[in-house]
C-alpha cells in the first residue's frame, strides 16, 4: 500500500539526509506509466502538478509518498504535468 508522507520543504536535502540519492524528473499531461513494481522502497515528492497512482490515489503538489518494495502500481500524470523528486531506499544494512 502507498503511504502518504508530509512533503518536505527541500525534497533533495530530505532524501540525502535519509541516505537516498535524489533524482528529478518531469512528465507531460496525460503521461501513463504501466503497472510495475520496484525491488527497493521508493520515496517520491511531487513538487509541481499532479499524478494519480492505481486509479484512485491522487497526489497534488506539494505531496510525498513511500511505495514499498514489490508493490504493483501504475500512474497517470494530471492535466498540468508533474515535476517530482524521488529516490530508492537502500536495502543494504548499515554497518
Amino acid at each position: 500500500m502507498i503511504e502518504r508522507l508530509r512533503a518536505p520543504e527541500d525534497p533533495e536535502r530530505w532524501l540525502q539526509d535519509l541516505g537516498i540519492d535524489p533524482q528529478t524528473w518531469s512528465a507531460g499531461p496525460g503521461t501513463q506509466f504501466a503497472v510495475h513494481s520496484h525491488a527497493q522502497p521508493k520515496r517520491l515528492v511531487v513538487r509541481r502538478g499532479s499524478i494519480r497512482f492505481n486509479d484512485d490515489e491522487w497526489l497534488h503538489a506539494p505531496a510525498g509518498i513511500r511505495i514499498p518494495a514489490g508493490f504493483e502500481h501504475n500512474a497517470l500524470v494530471g492535466d498540468d504535468g508533474v515535476d517530482c523528486v524521488e529516490g530508492f531506499e537502500s536495502t543494504t544494512p548499515a554497518p
